[in-house]
């Protein structure tokens, strides 16, 4: 009889393949992404500089404490970082603003990123940049951390991203190179290295650049806090 008939599912059972098929797509749509991507699957993780014997070396604009054994040349603004021994190459030098940072800022104002980090618009470069480094498994913010992170990261199972929250600091880091980034007002001092320092080491000398006045001289050794 009509009154006997139990009531009609297939809106609930439409509902319910619609979320299985979103479901078993995201899954799908990650592990291609582990696989082919796995920096993009990599988060800030805090961590103490390491203390050691270094030299105050200052520039025009900065000053840094170099370690010990890591030689250095102020050279146009500049500060040039060698070891021939350890074959160890780098710089430090100081930016207004990111390579391109209005472009990708521009990139970023779509409703589905505003939902996860907010108006891009009033958030700083590095609490923008540590607020999409932090997210491990959303899709819609891959996009923006693969401009983020260095291309010579990819597929580098050693690759970590060092963070120092007080000190509005960054480390990209592999064996073989890293990139740093600490963020002051009104300038960026970056540290750019080629050749296998230690993560602690990086982390310390990140930590220890500030913006200084004096022309390049040596100030003495001291241990970097």
């Amino acid at each position: 009889m009509v009154l006997n008939r139990k009531p009609d599912n297939q809106a609930l059972r439409y509902l319910l393949g619609i979320c299985i098929i979103a479901v078993s797509i995201y899954v799908f749509y990650i592990s291609v992404s582990k696989r082919n991507s796995p920096e993009l699957f990599l988060i800030p993780v805090v961590m103490d500089p390491k203390g050691e014997a270094c030299t105050m070396i200052a520039t025009e604009r900065f000053a840094a404490c170099i370690p010990i054994g890591i030689d250095c040349l102020p050279r146009n603004g500049r500060l040039e970082l060698y070891s021939a021994k350890s074959r160890i190459r780098g710089s430090i030098e100081i930016l207004d603003r990111l390579p391109q940072e209005k472009e990708w800022r521009t990139s970023l104002h779509n409703p589905f990123i505003k939902a996860f980090i907010g108006d891009v618009g009033r958030i700083g470069t590095y609490e923008l940049m540590d607020a999409i480094l932090k997210h491990r498994y959303n899709p819609t913010l891959m996009g923006a951390k693969s401009i983020l992170i260095p291309t010579w990261m990819k597929h580098t199972n050693t690759a970590r991203i060092l963070t120092l929250p007080e000190d509005k600091g960054l480390v990209f880091y592999t064996p073989i190179q890293s990139l740093g980034l600490k963020f002051m007002e009104g300038a960026i001092l970056m540290l750019s290295m080629k050749g296998n320092v230690p993560a602690e080491s990086l982390v310390g000398l990140v930590k220890s650049i500030k913006l200084s006045t004096p022309a390049g001289q040596r100030t003495g050794s001291k241990h970097a806090s």
